[in-house]
């Protein structure tokens, strides 16, 4: 709705106490519109750092979604309303010599599996050229360790920029 009055975020961190209604699955046909709906957000998510987080959790959703998920689409929805564009602009930089590499976790944060969240971004100079947040695949048993698991996965994507930066005849150095 054009109307809808845009909110600051893009979703929120939910919390394990909501209602019977609130984890009702929803009808099929609900269901499928839900599907289309996270998908068209999944290929935004591609370019927009900002909503890859809720995305991700929206897309996790996607084989048994429940009336919940559909406050969260919401959400996401709204905010884009009011953040309808986001423009990424390269200016021109000196030379940089290095990928730098970012990494953060969130240990136990969904409250349903108490799986940590992985999130990242690699760096060249100033401009940033990825940026992820994806579900850790294992149950961390501190936050030590799932920092460690996002350390892990940070470093192969910044070692594969590299790798592929050397292919091409600009090799650098991993910071």
């Amino acid at each position: 709705d054009s109307n809808s009055k845009g909110v600051s975020t893009p979703g929120i961190k939910t919390k394990f106490t909501e209602g019977a209604d609130e984890l009702k699955e929803l009808e099929p046909n609900e269901a499928s519109k839900y599907r289309g709906l996270v998908a068209r957000a999944n290929y935004l998510g591609q370019d927009r750092g900002d909503i890859k987080f809720a995305v991700k959790e929206l897309s996790r959703r996607m084989a048994k979604p429940r009336h919940r998920d559909v406050k969260s689409l919401k959400r996401l929805a709204r905010y884009l309303s009011g953040k309808p564009r986001m423009v990424t602009i390269f200016e021109r930089q000196e030379k940089h010599n290095g990928v730098v590499a970012w990494s953060d976790s969130d240990w136990a944060g969904c409250a349903e599996t108490r799986k940590s969240t992985s999130g990242g971004l690699l760096c060249l100079g100033r401009h940033t050229v990825k940026c992820w947040s994806v579900t850790q695949a294992v149950l961390a048993l501190s936050s030590g360790e799932a920092e460690f698991y996002a350390l892990v996965k940070t470093a192969s994507q910044g070692l594969g920029l590299r790798a592929m930066l050397d292919d091409l005849g600009a090799g650098m150095r991993l910071k």
